[in-house]
């Protein structure tokens, strides 16, 4: 992932959905990084999401940003989960990046 632009959020949670449509998560962990390529997760176990996955990123005090992302390939032995963004809606990147902004 990049180093620029990137956003620490230590106590935030990140809600990662299977399914587009907001049921409860699949899977809710904590934000480590945020940049305007994708997030890195810590701390996430051995769970297995699949190639694709909706997120909810709390980046302000508004609504979370959705994003679709795109779970990366990860070493067997960490916890910690990289995950790519595949699509996010224009009015959702624009809040991203006035965030990674900050």
């Amino acid at each position: 992932m990049a180093t620029d632009n990137v956003i620490t959020l230590h106590h935030h949670r990140v809600a990662l959905h299977r399914g587009a449509v907001r049921q409860s998560p699949d899977l809710e962990a904590e934000a480590e990084s945020i940049d305007a390529d994708g997030v890195h997760l810590s701390d996430v176990g051995q769970v297995d999401l699949g190639r694709y996955v909706w997120m909810d990123l709390n980046v302000d005090e508004g609504e979370p940003v959705r994003a679709l992302g795109e779970v990366q390939p990860r070493d067997p032995l960490t916890l910690a989960l990289d995950i790519k963004f595949k699509h996010l809606f224009p009015d959702q990147k624009r809040r991203l990046m006035r965030a990674l902004g900050k």
